[in-house]
């Protein structure tokens, strides 16, 4: 029997790419669900191609865009996001970019949905009530980003009480080499041509200010259920390692392949059994791996954004919906590169410590809308 998959954010890199795996492996999954961003075209076509019953797309809906949406399919449905997110389903992939991906993940889980994660901003704003959310109605929580879904292939081969440390990688992004006397007139253009990978612009800037990997260590202590102090990152610019784990006696066990999103994807879409998969394997004969230590004058946000989680509470939403709404002005060209770190430090400051209630956590997010 085919899996029913609802895959939000579609139209993006994790999106197109789970598409890819579910055309390679047609009587596995069946296309139930698709949530698009502001791509109507491309959503249009997915429409026609995969033919599921629901839909939704992030603009105002007019006739003109129904019939746009459903011309050569009109049995699907439009629906607002988080009521797409709660029609029962096996998976739902959630790949909706930043802090935006919250409610429909809850909405996911809360239907008794399985969750293939790629939104990170779900656990880093609220990722205890995430995870008390997915025990509580029995669904799992599977990782589809490359360095988590490293640890989880890491962790079935090593004993949890054994394990001293987690290291994730980081590619750097797109700055990683640029005199830092030149951070003051870099261009969005050029923070966006990330060195590795090809993904949209909210990930490819948080690459480049490393926001991205301060989210992705919270996370793995939410996902993991281990200490923030224990989590740490390295640069690693050749980013064939994903997440090292270093053992109580000091073996160390990395997770090595092809920089190719479809390898923890595929796994998450499988829950975790290993496809035969057309991306190429790794070769390392005549390559180099090189580690560098993070530093704060290239990376201050992600000092920041730590500094944030240590804090708890609603700290470490309000690092996220802060940073990204310093990022968003930023890449419109409204103030310079640097500012993105000190805005979002100033605005951390003012920030009055609270529990992280659900309501809490949302009223923080809105305040930087």
């Amino acid at each position: 029997m085919r899996k029913n998959l609802i895959i939000l954010g579609s139209t993006g890199s994790i999106g197109r790419q789970t598409l890819e795996i579910v055309r390679e492996f047609p009587r596995e999954f069946k296309i139930i669900g698709l949530a698009g961003g502001r791509n109507f075209e491309l959503l249009a076509k997915q429409v026609r191609e995969f033919q599921p019953k629901f839909i939704s797309i992030g603009l105002p809906l007019t006739s003109e865009l129904t019939r746009g949406l459903t011309a050569g399919y009109s049995k699907v449905k439009i629906l607002p996001l988080e009521k797409l997110a709660a029609q029962k389903c096996d998976l739902v992939v959630s790949a909706i970019s930043g802090v935006a991906g919250l409610p429909p993940t809850l909405a996911a889980i809360r239907a008794r949905n399985s969750v293939a994660l790629a939104n990170k901003e779900s656990l880093v704003l609220a990722g205890k009530i995430v995870i008390a959310q997915a025990k509580k109605f029995g669904v799992k929580i599977l990782p589809v980003d490359s360095e988590h879904s490293a640890v989880w292939q890491l962790l079935q081969k090593v004993p949890r009480d054994k394990v001293r440390r987690i290291i994730l990688t980081a590619s750097g992004g797109a700055l990683r080499d640029t005199p830092l006397a030149e951070f003051s007139k870099i261009s969005p253009q050029k923070v966006l041509r990330h060195p590795t990978w090809a993904m949209g612009a909210k990930i490819t800037l948080d690459c480049a200010t490393l926001a991205n990997k301060a989210f992705e260590i919270i996370e793995a202590a939410h996902l993991f259920d281990f200490p923030l102090d224990k989590i740490e990152a390295v640069i690693h610019p050749q980013s064939f390692v994903h997440a090292m784990i270093e053992t109580v006696d000091g073996n160390l066990f990395a997770q090595m392949s092809q920089p190719s999103m479809k390898l923890p994807i595929s796994l998450a879409l499988f829950d975790g059994v290993r496809q035969d998969d057309s991306v190429a394997p790794l070769d390392l004969v005549g390559r180099n791996l090189e580690f560098r230590k993070i530093e704060k004058a290239r990376y201050p946000l992600f000092f920041t954004i730590l500094a944030a989680a240590q804090k708890g509470g609603i700290f470490p939403a309000a690092a996220a919906a802060s940073s990204e709404f310093w990022g968003q002005k930023f890449l419109a060209g409204e103030i310079a590169f640097p500012e993105i770190a000190k805005l979002t430090e100033k605005s951390l400051r003012k920030v009055s410590p609270k529990p992280a209630s659900l309501k809490n956590i949302l009223a923080v997010v809105n305040s930087f809308q």
